[in-house]
């Protein structure tokens, strides 16, 4: 109680002359039309103000659950343009419908990536904890990436396209002229079709997808372009340069492919191999 007393007489005179403002402020404000408008005019337009300087906060603080979101739903639409591409390269008979539910997209984060080497490679910050195996496909929403060769719990190593050991079976869309996608040091937009006989026509401009041919890619993801065309004197197969669709300098977010039917199918390739 002393110190209360102490406070009100050490500290009264600005609390009256507050009090009295508080007052006279009211008072001017609620009994002349004018100065009301311009308060409740000013007070809308702070109270405005805050809002906006609070949903800007709350959008930045909620980038990161939208960000996932977009990913993960960029993985749907993906899969489903390859369901639609399995599908309508079948007949229209109910007995050969491809079970499109194989294939599963799980979108994943990069670690780390780089593709100035002659063998480059890249870590994705997923891994047996998201169900990724080495064998899988990774793609990007405009094309292929590369294949995970290496997986620990929490990540994934990846052989990138831009590989010298990279060979990914791809055909040419317009006539289905199946080669093989390989990687020379250089431009890392531009890739290789190799074993492209030369009686089949491919033509600058061309689209080049998967075949399919493997437990690895779906048919039907797009590569790229043909972009030159070259059949050199005595060779029985076209030297072809494909610009990809791809930009492996900036892989942002990333999709790996599961398919869940590739051990079944390596095993009875396996059994059919010890057999012969």
């Amino acid at each position: 109680m002393k110190n209360a007393i102490e406070l009100l007489l050490r500290f009264g005179y600005h609390l009256l002359f507050l009090a009295m403002e508080f007052l006279c402020f009211y008072i001017i404000i609620n009994y002349n039309r004018e100065q009301k408008g311009i308060f409740l005019h000013s007070a809308n337009l702070f109270s405005t103000s805050i809002d906006a300087r609070v949903d800007k906060v709350n959008q930045y603080l909620r980038l990161d659950m939208e960000n996932d979101s977009l990913h993960k739903q960029n993985a749907r639409l993906i899969k489903k343009f390859i369901d639609y591409d399995l599908n309508s390269s079948l007949h229209d008979n109910d007995t050969l419908a491809v079970d499109s539910s194989k294939y599963q997209l799980l979108a994943v984060d990069i670690c780390n990536s780089n593709f100035r080497l002659r063998d480059n490679y890249l870590t994705l910050c997923a891994g047996e904890n998201l169900g990724i195996t080495p064998d899988m496909g990774v793609v990007s929403q405009n094309g292929i990436v590369g294949i995970v060769k290496k997986v620990s719990q929490n990540f994934s190593v990846v052989m990138s396209i831009l590989h010298s050991q990279s060979n990914i079976s791809c055909l040419i869309k317009r006539n289905n002229s199946n080669g093989m996608l390989t990687w020379e040091m250089g431009n890392p937009k531009i890739m290789h079709l190799e074993s492209i006989p030369k009686h089949k026509t491919v033509l600058v401009g061309d689209t080049v997808i998967t075949s399919g041919y493997s437990t690895i890619f779906p048919k039907g993801i797009q590569v790229g372009k043909v972009k030159t065309v070259v059949l050199e004197p005595g060779s029985n197969s076209y030297t072809i340069e494909v610009e990809l669709f791809n930009d492996p300098t900036a892989w942002d977010a990333l999709y790996v492919i599961a398919n869940r039917l590739s051990g079944e199918q390596k095993r009875l390739e396996a059994e059919i191999l010890q057999n012969e």
